[in-house]
């Protein structure tokens, strides 16, 4: 959502975090694996039934965004 990478407006390439981790996210300092595990937090992503997070854009973000600071 958003330039450089203009991803789609749709609801499959929304999640809800709060403000912490929303900001976490957008810089990169955890990830969501295709199994819906995260990478640099613990946890899980909670998903509801009718709402489906595409593992496509999970994935284009792991790929862009995250930076790996346990290496």
């Amino acid at each position: 959502l958003g330039a450089p990478h203009n991803g789609p407006d749709t609801s499959d390439n929304i999640i809800c975090l709060c403000p912490n981790h929303h900001v976490m996210f957008d810089l990169g300092l955890f990830a969501i694996n295709d199994d819906l595990s995260l990478l640099g937090v613990d946890g899980k992503l909670k998903t509801h039934v009718k709402h489906p997070v595409s593992v496509d854009h999970i994935r284009y973000h792991r790929e862009h965004f995250y930076r790996n600071l346990d290496v």
